[in-house]
C-alpha cells in the first residue's frame, strides 16, 4: 500500500492500554478505531456488562502515514510498535475493518479467537451484516459461527450466525 494515501494501520499496545492509547491518538487528531465487545464482569454483589477490547493489544489508525505521523504514533505512551510486513507498516484492508465494525455492531455473542489456520472463507448474503466476509467455524454442528480475522495482527473474533445466510467465497 502506498503510504501517501490514507489507509488503516494497526498499532500494538501495552497490555490493558488500548483505551488510553485510543484517547491519546484521537486527541492528536488521528482517526482511531478500537473494536470493543461486551462481556460480563463479576463484582462483589452483582454482574455488570463491560466493554473490553475485541482484539486485545491492538488499535487501528486511519491516516496518511507520513514520517511525522508515524513518529507521533510510535512516541505515544502505551504504543509498542506499528504492525509491519516486510519491514514496512502493514495496511489493513478496509473490508476487514468494515467486517469487524459490522460484526461488533450487530452481534450479541462475540468471542475472541486466535487467528484461523484452516476453514472455508464465507460471505454473509443477507441481514444487517450482508457483505461481511470471514471464515466458517463450526461449534456443535447445529450452531455455525462466522470468524472474522484481521491480517497482520493475527487476531480474530467470532459470532453465531444462521447458516442459510452464508455463501462460500473463492
Amino acid at each position: 500500500m502506498d503510504e501517501q494515501y490514507p489507509a488503516w494501520y494497526a498499532a500494538r499496545t501495552r497490555s490493558r492500554h488500548e483505551k488510553k492509547v485510543a484517547a491519546s491518538l484521537s486527541g492528536q487528531r488521528l482517526h482511531t478505531y478500537l473494536p470493543l465487545r461486551r462481556t460480563w464482569s463479576s463484582r462483589r454483589d452483582r454482574k455488570i456488562t463491560i466493554e473490553v477490547p475485541a482484539l486485545p493489544g491492538y488499535l487501528f489508525i486511519h491516516c496518511t502515514l507520513s514520517p511525522q505521523t508515524r513518529a507521533l504514533i510510535k512516541r505515544s505512551a502505551g504504543v509498542l510498535y506499528l504492525v509491519e510486513s516486510a519491514g514496512r507498516p502493514a495496511a489493513i484492508p478496509e473490508r476487514q475493518i468494515h467486517s469487524l465494525h459490522a460484526a461488533l455492531a450487530h452481534a450479541n455473542d462475540v468471542e475472541h479467537h486466535p487467528y484461523p489456520r484452516l476453514g472455508g472463507r464465507v460471505r454473509v448474503t443477507r441481514g444487517p451484516m450482508e457483505g461481511v466476509e470471514g471464515y466458517l467455524v463450526r461449534i456443535h454442528q447445529s450452531r455455525p459461527r462466522l470468524m472474522i480475522a484481521v491480517d497482520y495482527v493475527n487476531q480474530a473474533l467470532s459470532i453465531e450466525i444462521d447458516a442459510d445466510y452464508l455463501e462460500a467465497v473463492d
